[in-house]
């Protein structure tokens, strides 16, 4: 699980990302800073730039054979077992590098926090626990791989011990702590699907990284991978000054830390500015305040300025700024307040003759960081009420068709309770359930053991998790009924949905129809960013083929339950149930039904959502509703809150 400093690419080498380096930096020089999320598509030096940084990190003083790497330092901190050891006389201490502990995307709970030592409860009968991944990275730290595919009860537990910045363990029959002080380094490709609001304020810092598109930097990349390849150690050696050189630049930023000067006016500077851009709680200031002084310590000035803070704002800010569900803007230096976004040595009006000289010690007008502008920003439409009109076949609104908790029998999930092992089932051992077990047993065997466990005492795990959703919006493109509107109603209900969907791991995709067949505009994704890409422009107009929209919706959904068996499927038809088109020339009204009682044989939630405004509606979209055994909803309002809030209200919330 651990990075050997010496095996990886040099950090001194890799080629732009200057924004990813700088920010690994001043999480090295402070902890406190919070980590830091990279963002990025692949093959952008994300992973290598992160395994790289073991080789410059100092060495840390720890209290020798302690599991847990304690700071001889600060014994307030020290676990339970050091501060035992403490009574039979004074701690040896050792020195070592960081470790860098990889978190894989398949751990386990147990793997994770730590657990039973199963070894000492058999051989002596006694509780014991066994360390996981958080006490390794204790002091170091801790990275995540696709933070955006962690499973959501990881994701908890990393929540807890990233704000106490203890390890609790509460299982098995044993009540352990730990510290647990680790920066929290996560890697992921936007496309792949987001990160959980909660995990994504726990990152200080976030860093969006792209490919370079300079040729000749390209050209140096391949260059420095090939001289890596053909001899790592030579290509290390070449590059050993600039690392050392590094290394002694974070250990004297680390001791010059406490000194740095933080002026009451760039505190004010700081609060007002994240107040103005509307971020959530205090957690941004308090960052914004130390990465500004870890930068000052890394570049040796005496105090953080606010061109400190200037620099690390848009790390900071970026990933909390509130946006709307399709809101399409992308963090710039206009979003800063005006004495912030000015050049270095000019004031908020672009004079420099009014700025201040002070050399790094800090100053300015903290009243100018009450100016802020944020271009674009419409004001939040007010959530429409979505009206049921006709309930068809209620049984469709039972638990097969919301989301729920599931038995997962991967290994994976939350341990909930024990059962007997199934005949052929993957053994999962419930060793708090099996010891007891086994325990009410001993008065009738006999043994070498302290305490004997046979077959007959085993006990499996039984994990749950919940299910995700794959939401498949099925909209009518044709040329008939304002087909351009009801698409961008469509396109703006899928965004809104997603803006959440990646919190319960949820899917959502869209198909639309017209002229002669179906297209799949978004495969069903819980990526915000790949859905924005995708919708930009859907054309429109033409005939209406309902059967083919149909039979493209449950192509995917297929598909996604192939994916993931456990997945809860919805097709959501929006449309007025109008068909002219049918399936190699048969007739749309027809085959549209077909296709619907298809939907029915399949098992396939449906929603069916009319889109006939006109007094004298044919009723054809509720003919549709009834075949394929889903749900019709006309809508008072045909909006996009309206929409998703109609797929949320049968969904499951």
């Amino acid at each position: 699980m651990h990075v050997r400093p010496g095996s990886c690419y040099p950090f001194s080498a890799i080629v732009g990302q200057d924004t990813l380096r700088t920010s690994l930096l001043v999480n090295a020089v402070d902890h406190r800073v919070g980590g830091v999320l990279i963002r990025g598509q692949k093959g952008t030096a994300k992973s290598t730039a992160v395994r790289a940084l073991a080789a410059v990190l100092p060495a840390i003083d720890v209290v020798e054979g302690c599991r847990y790497s304690c700071d001889p330092a600060e014994p307030a901190s020290w676990c339970r077992e050091c501060r035992a050891r403490r009574d039979e006389g004074p701690l040896p201490t050792a020195s070592r590098p960081p470790r860098i502990v990889d978190l894989p995307v398949s751990a386990t709970e147990d793997r994770l926090v730590g657990t039973l030592d199963i070894e000492r409860a058999l051989k002596t009968g006694e509780k014991g626990f066994e360390p996981g991944l958080l006490a390794d990275a204790n002091r170091g730290i801790l990275y995540v791989d696709e933070v955006n595919l962690l499973d959501d009860h990881l994701v908890d537990t990393l929540l807890d011990a990233a704000a106490m910045g203890v390890n609790v363990v509460q299982r098995e029959g044993i009540a352990h702590s730990h510290p647990a002080r680790f920066m929290l380094v996560g890697t992921m490709n936007p496309e792949e699907g987001e990160v959980r609001p909660q995990l994504l304020d726990r990152f200080g810092l976030c860093v969006d990284v792209e490919g370079i598109a300079d040729p000749r930097s390209r050209v140096e990349i391949v260059k420095r991978r090939q001289a890596f390849e053909e001899d790592g150690v030579a290509f290390a050696r070449k590059w050993a000054d600039e690392e050392a050189g590094l290394g002694t630049a974070l250990r004297h930023a680390r001791l010059r830390l406490s000194r740095i000067r933080l002026d009451d006016d760039v505190l004010l500077a700081i609060a007002e500015t994240c107040a103005a851009v509307g971020v959530d709680g205090h957690r941004a200031d308090i960052t914004l305040a130390r990465a500004s002084v870890a930068l000052a310590a890394l570049e040796d000035s005496c105090a953080a300025d606010l061109e400190h803070v200037r620099r690390m704002a848009p790390l900071v800010l970026a990933h909390r700024v509130r946006r709307e569900p399709f809101d399409e803007r992308d963090w710039d230096q206009g979003m800063l307040p005006s004495v912030l976004s000015a050049p270095p040595g000019a004031d908020a009006d672009g004079d420099p003759s009014s700025a201040d000289t002070g050399a790094g010690c800090g100053a300015g007008d903290a009243s100018r960081v009450l100016t802020l502008g944020v271009a674009g920003e419409a004001p939040s439409s007010p959530m429409a009420e979505a009206r049921l009109v006709a309930p068809l076949d209620r049984s469709r609104r039972s638990s097969g068709g919301r989301r729920q908790e599931t038995l997962a029998e991967d290994g994976r999930g939350r341990y909930s309770r024990s059962e007997v092992p199934k005949p052929g089932a993957p053994a999962d051992i419930a060793v708090d359930a099996t010891l007891r077990a086994a325990a009410a047993r001993q008065s009738e065997r006999e043994g070498a053991m302290a305490l004997q466990v046979r077959p007959e005492d085993v006990r499996n795990k039984v994990r749950t998790r919940r299910v995700g959703v794959s939401v498949v919006f099925c909209v009518d493109a044709s040329g008939s009924m304002r087909a351009s509107s009801r698409m961008e109603t469509a396109k703006a209900a899928v965004l809104d949905l997603l803006a959440d969907a990646y919190r319960r791991r949820d899917r959502v995709g869209l198909v639309s129809f017209r002229g002669d067949g179906a297209d799949v505009v978004l495969p069903p994704t819980s990526s915000v960013e790949l859905a924005r890409l995708k919708l930009r422009s859907i054309p429109t107009g033409g005939a209406t083929p309902l059967a083919s929209g149909i039979s493209r919706g449950l192509e995917l959904l297929e598909a996604e339950r192939r994916r993931d068996a456990e997945v809860v499927p919805w097709l959501v038809l929006v449309t007025d149930g109008r068909a002219n088109v049918g399936l190699a020339g048969g007739l749309g009204s027809e085959d549209a039904r077909a296709m619907a009682a298809r939907v029915r044989a399949t098992k396939v939630n449906a929603l069916v959502i009319d889109t006939d405004t006109g007094p004298a509606r044919n009723g054809a979209a509720r003919d549709i509703a009834r075949s394929c055994a889903g749900e019709y909803v006309r809508l008072s309002s045909f909006d996009a809150p309206s929409v998703a809030s109609a797929v949320r209200d049968r969904v499951g919330g």
